[in-house]
């Protein structure tokens, strides 16, 4: 009977949260993934994508394909949630690059979060973290040095690749008055660099001659993906409610990115640039479409004091580290392929 008793009296292990990951053939969604599947806080966890990965296999991972866009996803995705048991989604389907194949990418980014946003307040999860990117504010010459998560998103953005990441941000943001039960917490990255990043801007520095606009020296921020990585991990396993700036500390020059990367900048007059970029884009001889080019002309550096404030989260390298990090791996991969 004493047995019983003090068998009764113990206390009860906490349930493991069962996290999902929907889009994990995108930077953060890799680094989401790998993360998992070394961490000794969960034995498994579910990812949910059209394609399943290549670069590695996952012994925890439970690999479901599943096209957002379909007719009647939302209420698959739920059905999905609820069989699972889900209590945090992770939104990592955010396209890293721009395409030429704007309508699907809208349809992913838009109709896809619509359907995500719909299927977790069917499914009653616990919370979301929807990774999002500081590009949602725009570039402009009438931002502050330091852009607070309280400035306004961009309310005209030029390019497809900001405009559906905005509206996908605005989508999420409805959990707050639709479902304020469950917790929402949105992370936007700066620039991400690493060895595993492509995104528009590394695609940028891995040619030998770099476009620049004439007249124009922005200041740049970036983040190394192991402190994406970091932030992404502390929004899972622990709670924070609200809208973070992931982002390294300090900025540095454009200028000081090219030399740093022994690139070569060649300074075209914005009249020119503009236009000339968008067609050689569309031929798909450039990495950047003309319509962002305003990332590369005007500021839109983040404040991350609230991700410290709240959060506790530093990043280990600065931006100028995070970048000439970069500089240095592209560096021997361009000298590898030389070889």
């Amino acid at each position: 009977m004493s047995e019983t008793r003090e068998s009764q009296n113990q206390p009860v292990p906490p349930k493991k949260d069962r996290i999902v990951v929907i889009g994990i053939n995108t930077i953060l969604g890799e680094l989401m993934i790998g993360h998992l599947e070394e961490s000794s806080k969960i034995d498994e966890f579910w990812a949910i994508d059209l394609h399943a990965p290549k670069r590695r296999k996952f012994q925890k991972m439970h690999f479901l394909k599943m096209d957002l866009i379909e007719p009647a996803a939302d209420a698959k995705l739920a059905e999905k949630l609820k069989e699972i048991g889900a209590t945090i989604v992770v939104h990592s389907a955010l396209k890293n690059n721009p395409t030429l194949n704007w309508v699907y990418a809208h349809e992913l980014e838009v109709i896809g979060t619509l359907n995500i946003v719909s299927a977790c307040k069917a499914a009653n999860v616990r919370k979301v973290v929807f990774c999002s990117t500081t590009a949602v504010y725009g570039a402009s010459p009438k931002n502050p040095n330091y852009i607070s998560e309280a400035h306004p998103l961009d309310r005209h953005p030029h390019a497809h690749f900001v405009r559906d990441k905005v509206e996908a941000e605005k989508q999420v943001a409805t959990l707050h008055e639709d479902a304020p039960q469950i917790l929402l917490t949105i992370l936007r990255f700066c620039l991400i660099v690493g060895p595993q990043s492509k995104n528009y801007f590394t695609e940028l520095f891995r040619r030998r001659v770099v476009p620049t606009l004439l007249g124009y020296d922005p200041l740049m921020q970036f983040i190394h993906e192991s402190d994406a990585e970091a932030a992404l991990e502390k929004a899972v396993f622990e709670d924070y409610r609200g809208t973070f700036n992931i982002v390294g500390k300090g900025v540095i020059p454009l200028s000081y990115a090219l030399r740093e990367a022994s690139k070569w900048g060649f300074p075209v007059a914005p009249f020119i640039a503009y236009p000339l970029m968008q067609i050689l884009w569309n031929l798909q001889l450039a990495a950047v479409p003309g319509k962002l080019l305003d990332y590369f002309r005007f500021l839109w550096v983040a404040d991350g004091e609230k991700a410290k404030e709240v959060m506790n989260f530093v990043p280990k390298l600065t931006s100028k580290d995070a970048f000439v990090e970069f500089a240095k791996v592209n560096r021997l991969q361009e000298y590898q392929w030389a070889q």
